[in-house]
């Protein structure tokens, strides 16, 4: 059956958090959710948002229920790889790729029918192909299904590429949805082994950062109005992320674009703490300052990598009471992988 569906879901939804199973029984992979081929949906915003942030409430829900079928399967997929990581289950690694080969025997989400959908996709991808870089780590997998698999991501990882340089809006080009497409091109490119996949995520990552001004806020984020700080939390964290993957290829994300990684990360941390700097920067006090929005678990689960990079016991005590900090598309439950980029091998394919 082909699933017609109609985008900060990523925002969201933090499912990846792995449950304790039984030991006593043998895992049965799961029946794999029908894939989803196409999807069709508008924007989230009204039609006169300049700053593109005042939510219209009724597209909104359309976009989350449209989007809802892939969410709940990057989560299921990203618990399993998570388990096959840390506990080497090779079951459930082999049920990760199971489910993957038949979502790209059906050509699952090539058909992108609108712009939002091109912009929105990134994230998903990301999410997809780290589930497969951690679920592979347990042990070997069916070369042949692993080969379908990886093809099908290079495919659309490809055409995601060729949108953003060629037919994105000027300011998505540029802003937290690039940031999102460069991890996926990091990860399936750790994938693939493709060095022109990697450079794309290496450009990308500083097309993003290098932009930060001397504080460490990004620009484009800023302009949106109350909720700046809710996008330049949704920029830090695929940054974050990307410089881990791009490690093993020699490429140092903390050193590029004059350190501005670290500046980026420190002024997020600093406006979570105190929303009023981002007021100053533009004018509009930010949805955590309102009420309209509370601190979640997921929109911090970057900190863990960041703090694996630059220990600070005043960040870690910060989150300490969010904990378990998971976030799907980054890779799940950051807190209980730790350092789990490390265990991936140098070089793919």
């Amino acid at each position: 059956m082909r699933i017609v569906l109609p985008l900060i879901a990523a925002m969201t939804l933090a499912l990846g958090t792995s449950a304790p199973h039984a030991e006593d029984k043998p895992f049965a992979c799961p029946v794999v959710p029908a894939p989803v081929v196409a999807l069709n949906f508008g924007s989230r915003y009204t039609d006169d948002s300049k700053t593109r942030s005042d939510i219209d409430e009724v597209s909104n829900a359309e976009v989350d229920r449209a989007l809802q079928p892939v969410e709940k399967f990057i989560g299921e997929l990203m618990k399993m790889a998570n388990t096959a990581l840390m506990d080497g289950d090779t079951a459930r690694g082999a049920c990760v790729l199971d489910w993957l080969d038949q979502w790209a025997a059906a050509g699952a989400l090539t058909e992108l029918e609108t712009l939002n959908v091109k912009l929105a996709i990134p994230a998903r991808y990301a999410g997809l192909a780290i589930a497969l870089l951690q679920a592979e780590t347990a042990g070997p997998l069916d070369p042949a299904k692993r080969q379908r698999v990886v093809a099908w991501l290079t495919d659309v990882g490809t055409a995601m590429e060729q949108f953003f340089d060629n037919d994105a809006p000027k300011n998505a080009k540029r802003a937290n949805l690039r940031a999102w497409a460069g991890l996926a091109a990091a990860a399936i490119g750790r994938l693939n082994g493709d060095t022109a996949m990697l450079d794309w995520a290496k450009g990308s990552f500083e097309l993003v950062t290098c932009q930060a001004s001397p504080d460490g806020s990004l620009p484009l984020e800023m302009n949106r109005a109350d909720k700046a700080l809710n996008y330049q939390l949704h920029a830090t964290a695929p940054l974050i992320v990307t410089a881990d993957l791009l490690k093993a290829t020699d490429y140092d994300g903390y050193a590029a674009c004059d350190g501005k990684l670290s500046s980026i990360a420190a002024f997020s941390l600093r406006a979570i703490e105190d929303p009023s700097i981002v007021e100053k920067i533009n004018g509009k006090e930010q949805t955590f300052q309102t009420g309209k929005q509370a601190l979640e678990p997921f929109m911090l689960a970057w900190v863990e990598p960041l703090l694996r990079h630059a220990p600070d016991p005043a960040t870690d005590a910060f989150v300490e009471t969010l904990r378990p900090l998971a976030h799907a598309k980054l890779g799940g439950n950051l807190t209980r992988l730790g350092d789990w980029v490390a265990k991936l091998p140098a070089s793919t394919s």
